[in-house]
């Protein structure tokens, strides 16, 4: 494998964490603010303002992580990773500050009828209607635990686990305690952040997936069956594509390679690349389901102002 393709395939994932971390904001602000009222323009200034707060403040972790890449071996891939909170700033922060700022591409929008009293929605308790079951629930906990248990488990063995390549230094004694050193800090910040990020994220998905099924969804005037089958729907779509996305392919796809990476150092370049290849990969899936999603609702929006139109 050439070098220059490596190089490339370091610089594609350098690049891309950061573009990942401010997209959810870019999107937000792009979006046509149309609020008519004071509520509505202080709402919308909050929601953005905590998007911003929480994307610049990802965004300097971001950066101490790719400063401390030169000292702390284990820093850099970290940071390469880290746009997988691309995910909660998109569906926790960037959806409800999009419908803040535009209420008809949420559906919260009233319309003439509905100021007229006609105001019609769903009284079903949806938290109960959850496509995800709790059977369900030890998937995600269980991969977890999975890749946790893998990856504190080279704890068990000395560091390093083979020859060290500076044996012919001057002092190979030395280098070789340096890299073991080093080699057991790499395990120790590869262990506390996937156990802490993946463990924070586990811990708040069951409160993503709420907010999801409780957010509003207005019917029209007439309470159309038919528009209660797209919220159905496009809800379901949503609350499986978070919990199998955040909760069960990205601690997969991370976790596999944080353990790679921390039983096989030798092979660092390779799992880089193929991290970063895959990494990208799966973050713009994830983009694309969330964009979509965000478009799937203006539709449904659309179709529900049509149907109260006189």
């Amino acid at each position: 494998m050439s070098d220059q393709f490596l190089t490339f395939g370091r610089l594609l994932m350098l690049v891309f964490a950061p573009i990942m971390l401010v997209t959810p904001l870019i999107v937000a602000l792009l979006v046509p603010n149309r609020t008519t009222d004071d509520a509505g323009r202080i709402r919308a200034g909050s929601r953005m303002l905590a998007l911003s707060l929480a994307t610049v403040a990802l965004l300097a972790i971001w950066l101490g992580l790719v400063l401390l890449g030169s000292r702390l071996p284990g820093a850099l891939p970290i940071a390469n990773f880290w746009w997988v909170w691309f995910f909660p700033l998109w569906f926790w922060l960037a959806m409800p500050a999009v419908a803040a700022r535009n209420p008809f591409w949420s559906g919260a929008a009233t319309t003439e009828s509905e100021a007229n009293g006609l105001r019609t929605a769903s009284l079903v308790n949806r938290e109960k209607r959850s496509p995800v079951t709790r059977a369900m629930w030890l998937i995600p906990i269980a991969v977890y635990l999975l890749f946790l248990g893998a990856i504190a488990a080279r704890g068990l063995m000395p560091f390093p686990a083979g020859a060290y390549p500076g044996d012919s230094a001057a002092e190979p004694a030395a280098a070789k305690v340096a890299y073991a050193t080093a080699e057991r800090s790499r395990w120790l910040l590869a262990l506390a952040v996937y156990g802490g990020v993946f463990g924070l994220l586990l811990a708040l998905l069951p409160r993503g997936l709420r907010l999801t099924l409780t957010e509003s969804e207005p019917l029209d005037s007439k309470g159309s069956v038919e528009l209660a089958e797209l919220y159905d729907r496009q809800r379901r779509k949503r609350v499986l594509g978070l919990f199998w996305g955040s909760g069960v392919l990205l601690p997969i796809c991370v976790g596999l390679f944080s353990a790679l990476q921390i039983w096989f150092p030798n092979f660092g370049s390779l799992w880089g690349l193929v991290g970063g290849i895959g990494g990208s990969l799966l973050g713009i899936a994830g983009a694309i389901f969330g964009i979509r999603m965000t478009i799937e609702r203006a539709k449904i929006a659309e179709l529900r102002s049509r149907m109260n139109a006189p």
